[in-house]
């Protein structure tokens, strides 16, 4: 293998694999470096974690944010050219189902609009009809009553695991090499020019050089020497607690039917908000069928300051009584008649921006960055890695979204326009 690459991707998890497969593509010599997930029982580093390794993210085109829809379409709409190369199949097409609180009904018009002049076909479901269409659905008591918004086609959940399987056998159908391995440093050579990477891998450390390099390294990015001496972005680490509630064989027949779920409560009430996303039952790796829960950004969703913290919140996969308790009366509230066999944990890490959008944009001279997932990153993650290919190459924006909208913001400019860190625990939550 060659120690000089045109372009090193830093990262293989959705943004990398999807940017190192656009970038081989275009031709460009590309080497994506990232380790494999930890098997059981594998000690967890700063450098082995990755958002992806779970088995379910939702996806669909409904939203009432421009931005992520164009990110959400353009990616959704090549899912299944993806499977069909890869011959891997990552898309599971169960309907989306949105409950919003009435109180916001100015939104959901809003919402409906915009699914209208883009060509998305989505019900607009009273309580009624809700209960009729989904018999074993509680419906969130919002003050003022609910309503549905139900995308039937197009639209359910992706495999991350395999999405990034995917990106990673397309990546190297195009000419793109991968290499299990960390980056544990990086700097800029004086004479040449050239990046220079620090690679820490089962062989051993070693030196790899390369013109362009694009960090899609996520939550972990600031904490983990892949960025210039000094260069720190505005990029907030915090629990992502779910659990896991095993379906038996005789529920899961009537539950397997539901669709992918987000309920959006608008009061700023703290932990009782009811802002939440749940999955209908899938079958995980060990064989058994699970439905999966996890919070908006109720203020039981912590922050993770340190690296220390998030190694530790991440290896454990522990979370705290109090997301415990939360998740537990959600999920009796949305699906009462369910009788779980077991219910396990289970701990990810979800990286936030002030923007609110992905940071897709260069921080010095041929380094690029694409990260900043808010929650939403999965199911946008082909677009967004098209998009930082083009950045790295250095060819013309060709996307509706304006791209200073997704330019980097570094710490001290976060600090400098909002006079403090920001905050992110407070309504209105958006669509997960």
């Amino acid at each position: 293998m060659s120690d000089i690459f045109e372009v090193v991707v830093v990262g293989a998890g959705m943004f990398g694999s999807a940017a190192a497969k656009h970038l081989s593509r275009s031709g460009a010599d590309v080497l994506v470096i990232g380790p494999a997930e930890p098997r059981g029982g594998d000690p967890v580093s700063q450098y082995a974690f990755g958002a992806y390794f779970d088995e379910a993210r939702i996806t669909r085109r409904l939203g009432w944010d421009a931005v992520w829809g164009t990110t959400d379409a353009r990616s959704l709409e090549r899912f299944r050219d993806i499977e069909s190369e890869s011959g891997v199949r990552f898309f599971h097409e169960c309907g989306s189902l949105v409950l919003m609180a009435k109180s916001i009904g100015h939104k959901t018009v809003a919402i409906l609009r915009q699914c209208q002049a883009d060509g998305i076909v989505v019900e607009r479901l009273r309580e009624e009809e809700l209960r009729a269409e989904f018999p074993g659905l509680g419906v969130p008591p919002f003050p003022g009553g609910a309503e549905g918004l139900l995308e039937r086609e197009q639209a359910g959940y992706l495999n991350p695991r395999r999405l990034v399987q995917a990106q990673l056998a397309l990546t190297v159908a195009a000419g793109g090499r991968v290499l299990r391995a960390a980056v544990t440093g990086i700097r800029k050579e004086e004479g040449s020019g050239l990046w220079r990477l620090r690679v820490a891998g089962d062989g051993g450390d070693r030196q790899i050089r390369a013109e362009k390099v694009l960090i899609a390294t996520g939550a972990l990015t600031n904490h983990n020497n892949v960025l210039p001496a000094g260069c720190e972005l505005a990029l907030y680490a915090f629990t992502e607690p779910n659990l896991l509630f095993e379906v038996g064989d005789h529920q899961l027949d009537r539950l397997r039917h539901l669709p992918a779920l987000v309920t959006v409560d608008p009061e700023d009430t703290g932990d009782d908000n009811m802002s939440l996303y749940m999955l209908p039952p899938i079958r995980y790796p060990d064989g058994r069928w699970y439905m999966r829960i996890g919070p908006g950004m109720q203020p039981l969703v912590e922050e993770l300051r340190t690296v220390e913290e998030m190694v530790s919140w991440y290896a454990r996969q522990e979370i705290t009584s109090r997301q415990q308790a939360f998740l537990t009366s959600m999920m009796q509230m949305l699906v009462p008649e369910l009788k779980p066999e077991s219910v396990r944990p289970a701990c990810c890490i979800i990286e936030k921006t002030p923007s609110r959008y992905p940071y897709i944009g260069r921080v010095e001279d041929g380094l690029t960055v694409a990260v900043g997932g808010n929650g939403h990153g999965a199911r946008g993650s082909d677009e967004i890695g098209r998009l930082a290919s083009t950045v790295v190459l250095g060819e013309a924006w060709d996307c509706p979204v304006p791209q200073e909208v997704f330019a980097p913001i570094t710490a001290d400019a976060a600090i400098r326009r909002e006079g403090g860190r920001p905050e992110f625990l407070k309504p209105p939550f958006g669509l997960c």
